[in-house]
């Protein structure tokens, strides 16, 4: 897994990503909109976790992690309000003109989410429902872990005292957490797992494609 990262670190749609990044971070206003952009992609999950889990299947792992994921928007959200400064009001909720190419950002994860449930479609639907939290939560920290660290060099070269790297440390036992779980509850965890996988780096693209876009019309 540490490779499959590691590739998505590097691949084109990273270098596009570091490149955006960069603007985005030189530019409060811009800044602010995207990192209120990932709290809104957080609490989607959150969201997520609190309308598929049932009360049977939830664990103090579960718990913890419905708690971590909040606690990730608030981080988020705070910062954005913080980097907006006096233009707090322009990152007040996570409506799309508040957001950068939010809609698209949270359209991405429930395209996902979708992909999952179309691999796991074969399952009876009880315990689809907790196989497809854990396909779409690993695919999900998954792509964090490619992200997040690209987007926590960026705000340390830049000078930033925003900070990512308490979200980096969550997202790691996270990511454990949901890889152990799959493999427990399905015996080809793996394979339904690289089939999703296969489909997010073109969904994941077209955000990045969104991303561009808005910061040219903002430019």
């Amino acid at each position: 897994m540490k490779n499959y990262v590691s590739a998505l670190q590097n691949d084109a749609t990273a270098q596009r990503l570091s490149a955006l990044l960069k603007t985005i971070v030189a530019a409060p206003q811009l800044h602010a909109r995207m990192l209120n952009t990932l709290a809104r992609l957080e609490y989607v999950g959150v969201r997520k976790m609190l309308k598929s889990r049932r009360a049977d299947q939830l664990d103090l792992e579960g718990v913890q992690h419905i708690v971590d994921e909040s606690i990730h928007v608030l981080r988020l959200k705070k910062a954005a309000l913080a980097v907006a400064q006096a233009d707090a009001g322009s990152v007040r909720t996570f409506d799309n003109g508040n957001t950068l190419a939010g809609d698209e950002a949270e359209g991405y994860f429930q395209d996902v989410d979708r992909v999952a449930e179309r691999v796991l479609s074969s399952l009876p639907e009880e315990p689809r429902a907790e196989s497809n939290y854990l396909l779409t939560s690993a695919v999900i920290e998954i792509r964090a872990q490619a992200f997040y660290p690209l987007y926590e060099a960026e705000l340390r070269a830049s000078g930033s005292t925003v900070s990512v790297a308490p979200i980096m440390r969550d997202e790691d036992r996270h990511l454990e957490e949901m890889l152990s779980a799959l493999a427990a509850k399905l015996p080809d965890g793996d394979e339904r797992l690289a089939a999703v996988l296969d489909a997010e780096g073109a969904l994941f693209a077209r955000f990045v494609q969104a991303l561009e876009d808005a910061v040219a019309r903002n430019n």
